[in-house]
């Protein structure tokens, strides 16, 4: 008897503790907005610009304005001298289509240098792609598709190039990585594992997004896997010798709508070339 009771101890704490879980999981984490900051250095390091990197919002039913107002103050608050957003705006536009209120929002992102974004598949599917570089675009972003822009700062030049998204636009990713031709060179695009094939390029770092990091860390459950975000999920990896990939695992949720160990995150380079 005295096992029996034990047991039935060990499995209620079990139960208990896995209520609280998929609790903190649904409701707690996916509202959680944590902030991770690195610092990249190359040449003589003489000028500094901080870049703040957002991505996959996934606007909708589970991530509403208000949330994206928290999230545009808590930017705003970083005092970015560059904003990038690398792509899914909305998580379905069909479902959730406040075009308005999200450009409104967005509008309210500050930085010195101004903001730019990139496509990703979710900008296109769900009837987004009729209004997703018009909402950008008058929220005060520049949207890069297969093309380059330079900033200059303290004599030095900045070279950003932005990618089509590759499951449902027409990227020319290494065409565009060739044009880059500043002291320090920027690469955007929503999809990381293509990144693999950008070696011997000028690029020194590439942002991405997509992966989500899974959403979900266990050690015995797989997180979410999603398509050209199989190898690369979360952090930085070495393409080549100068060439860093970084991905962004994102704000929203998609599929499932919680997340465990992998929260919202913002991510600010200090940039020093």
């Amino acid at each position: 008897m005295k096992i029996v009771k034990r047991l039935i101890k060990i499995f209620a704490v079990m139960f208990v503790v896995g209520c609280l879980c998929i609790g903190y999981a649904f409701f707690v984490e996916p509202k959680r907005l944590v902030v991770n900051e690195y610092t990249l250095e190359k040449n003589d390091q003489q000028t500094s610009m901080k870049i703040v990197q957002l991505s996959d919002t996934h606007v909708g039913t589970h991530y509403d304005i208000k949330q994206l107002d928290k999230l545009v103050e808590k930017t705003n608050r970083l005092e970015p001298d560059l904003i990038i957003f690398t792509g899914d705006l909305f998580d379905n536009y069909s479902q959730y289509s406040k075009k308005d209120e999200v450009q409104e929002s967005l509008s309210y992102l500050q930085a010195t240098y101004g903001k730019i974004a990139v496509w990703g598949n979710r900008d296109y599917g769900g009837g987004a792609e009729r209004i997703y570089q018009d909402l950008m675009e008058n929220a005060g972003f520049i949207v890069l598709s297969n093309e380059v822009i330079s900033i200059e700062i303290d004599n030095k030049v900045l070279s950003i190039g932005g990618v089509d998204d590759f499951l449902l636009g027409d990227p020319q990713m290494k065409r565009t990585a060739h044009q880059l031709n500043g002291d320090y060179n920027l690469l955007l695009m929503h999809e990381p594992d293509e990144a693999e094939t950008l070696v011997n390029t000028p690029a020194d770092l590439i942002l991405t997004g997509h992966s989500h990091g899974g959403q979900i860390r266990l050690p015995i459950i797989p997180g979410i896997r999603t398509e050209l975000a199989q190898r690369y999920v979360d952090g930085f990896y070495t393409i080549d010798d100068e060439t860093l990939l970084f991905v962004n695992t994102g704000i929203g949720t998609t599929k499932i709508h919680a997340r465990f160990m992998v929260p919202p995150e913002i991510d600010v380079f200090e940039i020093k070339f």
